[in-house]
């Protein structure tokens, strides 16, 4: 199977790296940047001519793949399987450490092996995923290429596309989507590498650097995310890369490796997602400041290096976005805040926090003691109105939600809170400024510091939803580091294991329970149809899509045409219509947005619908159109089901030529 190769070439730069690096974490690190790179250069290079097919694709990887295997050789030599396993099977070191950190090592394999599991045996899911993370893959396969093309959600086209290039590169190799979710799994993976890393450059101990990994692997929205679809993993794995080669370069000085690394990281971190340039300025600044001190005007050209690679990993998107709506960043809005002042800035930070509030249902203490989420709440409105801002303030709060609350305990990924952990980080902070006998303090505080204005910087700029939870994952991760060389380094080493079985052993329910893709219960993925599990999130969808399908296939119709009203959920179409194939052509009609240009430009003006299928969320009491206008050509509805919910009626419609 084709899929192998991404894989193989994978595996190879991690073997070439770890012959330039000293320690295989470092390795690891260095073969997924070189990987990430290689992906995008295919991918960007194959999409300008139109070649984003299986044949092309599988030809250009089996290339990387015989030259990686040929550069493996001359690094090596001769003897290189040997070298290797002697490097890379040596088990004499793993039975040297002591019999407690082996155990947490295995635990973390096993975690990470559920994960695994999940990621490849369920189907994908997750809600941005059906609307848009894989519907824009679908079109980009069916295209072959990755340019943007109409459609009646603009995330298809703006948001950052380096997750979904990796996802299309392996679901064209392997004609499936089993390895969709992989894309976050191994990402996962190098982040806890990554921050047990940084926690080395901090200064932690063996025990500490353990602590740190497990801590990231332990997080309930960590594992939640492992097994999805969606890109938040991803983009910490690169942030994490930006930081630790950040870390090594005020150790070791600038050298043009660790530089290129740096710039490799910071690209593709901006590449995967646009939180990137939040978590990752107040680092370059660090950085800046450090390369200022040490060098002076020296600085400016590594600077400029680090530019250079950032804007050159970026410029397909960037220049796509630029023809289309003016601006490299595309047409991002609606979760900005709209006004700026230290009460408004204070309300944030507090409602940000209070997400990750819930630590009794978190530890399954609701029968002993009270949950904390009805007093957390008493307390944020006590402060807002001290402060004297609306609590749920509309220029603050996404205009997703109603209003202002706080979550409890979730096995969901939109909205898993961290409350143990970020206790632990409350608690480590506090260590950290009250224990003055800790090694490299300083570069301690300033860790702290930095990654702490990550934090505010998201709070100052972006609204408030209970779902940014979710994008706190990097800070989470981050944080590991430190939570692991100030605990590690302050503690007996005993108490530092027993903190870290705690995590692991409550780590389980979220790894076994994911309310989405459950490993244990009587829907889990492994008896629940595959079909079925695309429309968790949206199951009153399950008969209106299937059936519609169903109805197409008996049309004999090789150009579909799709309008959607306030509603985006795509992706399971796709599947239902076996596309993408050759005898058929999808693409979104009757565009009201910036993308509406696009129709009529080729080759997207030739597009002829033989059938329209529309699908709806209207109000109960809006009726249903009985036709629908194409350009001059006027479409009758033949089949129309609906499905109405409590506060809108759900519909897909065909419609036809007479």
């Amino acid at each position: 199977m084709a899929v192998i190769l991404p894989i193989a070439s994978l595996i190879l730069l991690l073997l070439i790296s770890s012959h330039y690096c000293h320690l295989k974490r470092e390795a690891l690190l260095i073969g997924l940047l070189a990987w990430g790179i290689i992906l995008t250069v295919l991918t960007e290079t194959l999409s300008l001519v139109g070649w984003l097919s299986a044949g092309f694709l599988t030809t250009a990887w089996l290339l990387v793949t015989v030259v990686l295997a040929y550069l493996l050789r001359q690094v090596f030599g001769p003897k290189f399987l040997q070298l290797i396993s002697k490097k890379w099977l040596r088990l004499n070191s793993f039975f040297e450490q002591p019999l407690i950190q082996n155990l947490l090592i295995a635990g973390v394999i096993i975690l990470l092996l559920i994960i695994g599991t999940t990621a490849v045996v369920a189907a994908p899911n997750h809600s941005d995923s059906m609307e848009y993370h894989l519907s824009r893959v679908m079109h980009w396969i069916q295209n072959a290429r990755v340019a943007h093309y109409p459609t009646h959600n603009l995330f298809h086209l703006y948001q950052n596309p380096f997750s979904e290039f990796a996802i299309a590169n392996l679901q064209i190799l392997s004609n499936s989507d089993r390895f969709s979710g992989s894309v976050q799994w191994v990402s996962m993976i190098g982040s806890i590498f990554g921050v047990s890393l940084i926690a080395k450059e901090l200064g932690a101990h063996r025990n500490g650097q353990i602590l740190a990994a497990i801590f990231v692997a332990t997080l309930p929205m960590a594992i939640l995310q492992g097994s999805s679809t969606n890109n938040d993993h991803v983009v910490s794995l690169w942030i994490v890369c930006f930081v630790y080669f950040s870390l090594v370069i005020m150790r070791q000085g600038i050298k043009p490796l660790l530089l290129v690394c740096l710039g490799a990281s910071l690209g593709l971190a901006i590449l995967t997602k646009g939180t990137a340039y939040i978590y990752a300025f107040p680092f370059c600044i660090w950085t800046l400041v450090w390369g200022i001190k040490r060098l002076g005007w020296r600085m400016v050209k590594p600077m400029a290096a680090v530019v250079v690679i950032v804007l050159a990993i970026n410029a397909g998107h960037y220049l796509r976005n630029l023809g289309l709506f003016g601006s490299p960043l595309g047409a991002p809005g609606g979760e900005i805040v709209g006004v700026f002042g230290l009460n408004y800035f204070i309300s944030n930070i507090i409602k940000n926090l209070a997400l990750h509030a819930d630590i009794v249902r978190n530890l399954h203490l609701e029968n002993l003691i009270s949950p904390t989420t009805g007093l957390t709440s008493k307390v944020v409105s006590i402060i807002h109105n001290i402060i004297g801002v609306d609590i749920s303030e509309p220029l603050l709060t996404s205009p997703k939600v109603r209003g202002f609350y706080v979550p409890g305990l979730s096995f969901n990924e939109d909205n898993a809170v961290n409350p143990l952990h970020l206790a632990i980080i409350l608690v480590s902070s506090v260590m950290l400024l009250i224990n003055r006998h800790l090694g490299q303090r300083r570069r301690l505080f300033l860790y702290w510091l930095t990654t702490t204005s990550a934090f505010l910087l998201f709070c100052l700029l972006l609204t408030w939803s209970p779902f940014r939870c979710r994008l706190h994952l990097t800070i989470f991760i981050l944080f590991g580091a430190l939570v692991g060389t100030v605990i590690g380094n302050s503690l007996n080493r005993n108490l530092t294991y027993l903190l870290s079985f705690v995590l692991l052993l409550l780590s389980l329910q979220w790894a076994l329970y994911n309310s989405v893709r459950p490993l244990i219960s009587e829907d889990n993925v492994f008896v629940k149809p595959r079909t079925a599990q695309y429309f968790t999130t949206q199951e009153s969808l399950t008969e209106l899509y299937t059936n519609a399908a169903n109805e197409i296939k008996n049309q004999s119709c090789s150009n579909i045409g799709m309008v959607f009203e306030n509603i985006s959920f795509e992706y399971p179409y796709w599947l239902l219509f076996d596309a993408p194939r050759p005898d058929l052509k999808i693409q979104h009609i009757n565009v009201n947005n910036s993308s509406e240009s696009l129709e009529a430009k080729r080759p997207y003006s030739k597009f002829q619908p033989c059938l329209v299928i529309k699908t709806a969320s209207l109000s109960l009491d809006t009726p249903l159109a009985p036709d629908i206008r194409v350009g001059e050509q006027v479409y009758q509805e033949i089949w129309q089901q609906t499905k109405e919910t409590k506060s809108a009626r759900k519909s897909v419609q065909l419609f036809s030529v007479e």
